[in-house]
């Protein structure tokens, strides 16, 4: 029964590996799967560089005027 349980969970693995890049479609690298995913990645781009950037300068915010 054990060795069933994990034949089945690698075969549902590898299902589902194989099923991901149909479903992905868009290379950030070379923009291939679609031109509108350009402007989506360029947009994320920004937002998760500044978002680090921000929380960082929010803190500091908060905690200068928590102790001023």
């Amino acid at each position: 029964m054990r060795s069933f349980i994990t034949a089945a969970r690698i075969l549902s693995a590898s299902a589902g590996a194989a099923l991901i890049p149909g479903a992905a479609w868009a290379c950030p690298g070379c923009m291939v799967g679609d031109p509108k995913t350009a402007g989506t990645y360029l947009g994320m781009t920004l937002v998760m560089s500044a978002l680090p950037i921000l929380l960082v300068c929010g803190l500091g915010y908060w905690l200068w005027k928590r102790h001023s």
